[in-house]
């Protein structure tokens, strides 16, 4: 079967709309983004759960007036409408054949925050840490605390009815939500608050949608309340069906029903929602255990601690944390090879008060010989890394290579703690006979466990085994007395069994509340009512082809190139804009074109031909590419480890091999031929580059920003103004490495070079250039990020032939430039085969940052080799280096200067990227993602603070928008060195 010919898995949109008139009233009217293209509607095809729906289009409103708007649109042209957040949804809540409304965009405001009467008012839109962020400086916060908060929204978690780690104290979001302003369907505004008796009665009385809503709300409660307390389980984590048990009192808000609704009654404008005081003081005990059950049985004893939170992880998902590079570094606080941990938390009014209670804890487990040897985390550092890992584990649960993916389908149910072991023990037996396996991890406070089966529903028998394993799993829940859904709602996935759960009688009162509210059926159908079948719509099936893609680099590891872009499972980790690299662009821009997952997401449709993208040539696949930054951050933080930096350059170069080069990527991608060629005349070139006239012209020929100064090249390279004695391998057997010249401080900053070596050499190390004077071969980073991979490959066999003996003779490798040795470290066995490939990997094992290299080698001693220097060092990390290896290095090598506070800014990505920064067409691009974080933070360090940054681009970048002149870490050890010897002593 031919890509193009390939089904669409996913369910059609409404096939009697006229699209045409729809569009047209929709740019007419609304203010917001209109997008009905076929890339538009690809983005938004899918979320974070199994599901598949094509939309008709996505809109981004800017006012509560544009929902009306698409809300008459929908009435008008009879099409169902789905409002979305983060699009984080386990459940498909988030996709639907019609609008979607997306509001995470330009409706994410805090609006109003009253601290004295400890409430917020949001906009739908609002992602919940923005909000505690906000909140923090009045010491309070919005209790749910669920792991996707980073890029979960306030009106998602009230379609939901979200809770999260602490829900044992803070309960769910409908324990905090006060009052709504929603948009009914036909277009009423209703505002939903606490009414008492006298005020409910007057509202049944009014002849309006308002006056139907309230009178059948209150009779249906009233009516089925014997039915409500019978059916609804006695369980914390209840988020299935409709709230009407919220109704069987004297309390009445309409609130309470809208949450957890899932977008089916009404579409949240502004909520406003309560707030809780920060806790004064928390300690976390993490408890290995010999086996789950044991940990499981373990949590009702827990409890009578009353604890804050205990969080379980088994084997599966804590191996799972060892093949991400991110994760495997927050895992130092694991005393050995557990088969499952308990993370217990405690409040306190005073830290001194919290150790006696982690003591008698300890004491009553190994009392009962319970649990292992026990890891404190008491200050507020290491706690986030242990909270950081819990929250890594979800995605990385899910991170198989090949087909069989750990699902989330079943992984929502919830019963009493106390019933807890029990259940998982038949729950795992149940997987087991089903003939497949499952990760545990979640909230054993609250009984509420994700159980992840793995499946291939890429077959017929995978596609059997999803719904037996999810109506067997139905049937357990019932056995047990608890919620279908503890957590992530119903969706598509757990609507369909709504009936079963709650009976049929409660099953017709769900289904009159949603036609009371929403009688033509617009609001998100086929959530929580009138189900379609489980096995609709998914995102793979037996009919899905993944096609073999030749390529030049070597996908092989993860099934070959569209088996890399599946990876992506769609928790949206690239969405976040606090803290980590991911996704820059998306951090400028809030557009899910720009999001890891979007791009994946869209490269992935068009490897396997549906909604008419075609293949690696298509132009809208490479406009959804076209902002990737390359950083490389998706590779460790994205919890799947997909790796867009990898997918764009295999991508640009089968476009450009059908499509042409553009001079601008030849240009940039030879800049080490460039330099040598021009090295004769490099003050001339410098010069004409940087005046009026220069700068014109290179925009006007190869679309350089005008406003950009190229950096200035060196009169001389760096391995001519090195020593001699640096040409030769050292042949007296003292320990030397290979300083790899690369390509900018080689032509640009060999004052760079010259200080590296001279750091090195007073640390007793012989520093070797390893190559000639005359030879222009460059590490092929520029190559690899412009496309040109048949280049890239030769610079590789070059460079790989000449490293492998050096390498293999267990001699380190590094260079001054980050980017430089981890693309040798990082790519080049990627980009070669057979025996090259072998050597290229002994050489990646070989090669080191100069910051890993001279941490390694002080790492044993005592006495710091630097005198005292800047008392304040901030530092701005290269994101290929803070991913791939991470920051601990350079920020311990550092913490060595006498004195010296030395700060990680943690600012994510400068906005550079190389080249990227550059082009005309990028440059706003790239100061938005500097003014996120980065540029503000200089701004408001005083003139003495230093500012070091490794790469090469990031030091240019701050210089360029900051004024700021960042030094390499090598620049100022060197001038810290405690019998430093001038430059111009070693440069012949």
């Amino acid at each position: 079967m031919k890509i193009a010919e390939l089904p669409v898995v996913s369910a059609p949109a409404p096939t009697t709309v006229d699209v045409a008139g729809l569009n047209t009233f929709l740019d007419d009217r609304v203010e917001g983004e209109v997008r009905l293209d076929r890339l538009s509607r690809a983005l938004y095809s899918t979320d974070a759960s199994v599901y598949q729906i094509v939309p008709l289009g996505v809109v981004m409103p800017r006012s509560g007036e544009d929902v009306a708007t698409v809300l008459e649109a929908c009435r008008v042209f009879g099409v169902p409408l789905t409002a979305r957040g983060g699009g984080t949804s386990q459940a498909g809540q988030s996709i639907g054949p019609g609008l979607v409304l997306d509001f995470s965009k330009h409706l994410n405001r805090v609006l109003e925050i009253n601290a004295a009467e400890r409430w917020a008012r949001v906009q739908p839109g609002c992602v919940l840490d923005d909000l505690n962020h906000e909140l923090k400086p009045f010491g309070l916060l919005f209790a749910p605390d669920i792991s996707t908060s980073d890029r979960a929204t306030v009106g998602g978690m009230i379609a939901n009815n979200s809770s999260g780690t602490h829900s044992i104290i803070h309960g769910k979001t409908i324990d905090h939500v006060l009052e709504l302003r929603v948009l009914l369907a036909d277009g009423t505004h209703l505002h939903a608050r606490p009414l008492n008796a006298a005020e409910v009665d007057a509202k049944c009385t009014q002849q309006d949608r308002e006056g139907d809503v309230c009178r059948a709300v209150r009779r249906l409660a009233k009516g089925h309340a014997a039915e409500i307390e019978r059916r609804y389980p006695k369980v914390l984590r209840r988020v299935g069906g409709y709230n009407l048990d919220r109704f069987t009192g004297e309390s009445f808000n309409l609130a309470d029903l809208f949450v957890g609704s899932e977008g089916t009654l009404g579409v949240t404008l502004e909520a406003k929602v309560r707030l809780v005081e920060l806790p004064k003081a928390k300690a976390l005990l993490v408890v290995p255990f010999p086996g789950l059950l044991e940990a499981l049985a373990a949590t009702p004893i827990i409890l009578t601690h009353a604890p804050a939170a205990v969080e379980v992880m088994d084997r599966y998902v804590l191996d799972a944390t060892k093949l991400n590079a991110e994760a495997a570094r927050l895992r130092d606080f694991l005393h050995g090879d557990p088969e499952a941990i308990l993370i217990v938390e405690f409040y306190g009014d005073r830290p001194e008060d919290l150790p006696p209670r982690l003591d008698a804890l300890e004491a009553d487990l190994r009392r009962r010989g319970l649990g292992g040897h026990s890891h404190r985390a008491a200050d507020a550092a290491a706690q986030a890394r242990v909270w950081k890992l819990r929250r890594l584990a979800l995605g990385l649960s899910m991170a198989e290579k090949g087909d069989a993916k750990a699902l989330s389908f079943v992984e929502d149910t919830a019963v009493a703690p106390e019933r807890l072991r029990d259940y998982i023990a038949e729950f795992l037996d149940l997987i087991a006979r089903h003939g497949t396996r499952a990760g545990v991890y979640a909230h054993a406070s609250v009984g509420c466990l994700h159980v992840r089966p793995v499946i291939d529903l890429k077959t017929e028998d995978g596609v059997r085994r999803f719904a037996s394993i999810a109506s067997a799993v139905a049937d357990l829940v019932l056995k047990y007395g608890g919620a279908l859904s503890g957590e992530h709602g119903d969706g598509l996935v757990r609507s369909p069994f709504q009936e079963r759960m709650f009976g049929p009688a409660l099953y017709g009162a769900f289904r009159e509340v949603k036609k009371t509210f929403d009688p033509g059926n617009l609001l998100n159908p086929g959530k929580i009512v009138d189900a379609p079948p489980l096995t609709s719509s998914l995102r793979y099936g037996p009919a899905y082809v993944t096609p073999d893609v030749p390529t030049t680099f070597d996908f092989s590891a993860d099934g070959g190139l569209t088996r890399a872009a599946e990876l992506c499972a769609g928790v949206g980790e690239c969405r976040k804009r606090r803290g980590g690299t991911m996704c820059p662009s998306f951090q400028a821009t809030r557009d899910e074109q720009h999001s890891t997952r979007g791009r994946a997401n869209v490269l992935r449709l068009a490897l396997t031909g549906q909604l008419g993208l075609s293949g690696l040539t298509d132009p809208a696949v490479k406009a959804a590419l076209d902002l990737c930054l390359e950083c490389k951050a998706c590779k460790t933080e994205c919890p799947t480890n997909v790796d867009m930096a990898r997918l764009k350059a295999e991508f640009l170069h089968q476009y450009q091999r059908k499509n042409g080069v553009p001079w601008r990527n030849r240009l940039f991608g030879s800049v080490a031929s460039l330099g040598e060629w021009t090295l004769p005349v490099a003050r001339l070139v410098t010069s004409a580059q940087r005046t009026r006239a220069g700068r014109w012209l290179g925009e006007k020929l190869f679309g350089i920003d005008r406003r950009r100064l190229s950096p200035p090249l060196a009169r001389r390279t760096l391995v001519r103004q090195s020593p001699a004695a640096w040409l030769e391998p050292p042949a007296d057997g003292r320990r030397s490495v290979l300083l790899f010249p690369d390509t900018f401080a080689r032509f640009y900053e060999p004052s760079l070079g010259l200080a590296a070596g001279e750091v090195l050499a007073a640390l007793g190390v012989a520093p070797f250039l390893g190559f000639p004077a005359d030879d222009t071969l460059c590490c092929g980073r520029p190559l690899i990020s412009n496309g040109l991979l048949d280049k890239a490959v030769g610079h590789a066999e070059r460079n790989v032939e000449r490293l492998f003996l050096w390498a293999a003779s267990g001699k380190p490798i590094i260079a001054c430039e980050p980017s430089c040795v981890l693309t040798i470290k990082d790519d080049y066995p990627a980009l070669l085969r057979g025996d090259l490939r072998k050597k290229a990997e002994v050489v990646a094992t070989a090669c080191l940052t100069f910051e890993e290299y001279v941490d390694s080698l002080l790492a044993k001693g005592e006495i710091s080799p630097f005198r005292a220097g800047p008392r304040r060092i901030l530092v701005q990390g290269h994101c290929h280096q803070r991913s791939l290896v991470g920051m601990g290095p350079t920020l311990r090598l550092l913490r060595r200067i006498p004195g010296a506070e030395v700060i990680d800014l943690d600012a994510g990505c400068c906005g550079m990227a190389g080249s990227f920064g550059y082009e005309r067409e990028h440059y706003e691009i790239s100061r938005l993602v500097g003014e996120q974080s980065l540029f503000p933070a200089l701004r408001r360090e005083p003139a003495d603070t230093a500012v070091v940054a490794p790469g090469f681009s990031c030091r240019l970048q701050i210089e360029h928008f900051t004024g700021r002149k960042a030094t390499h870490p090598a620049e100022l050890l060197r001038t810290l060195l405690t019998a430093p010897r001038p430059l111009d002593e070693v440069t012949p």
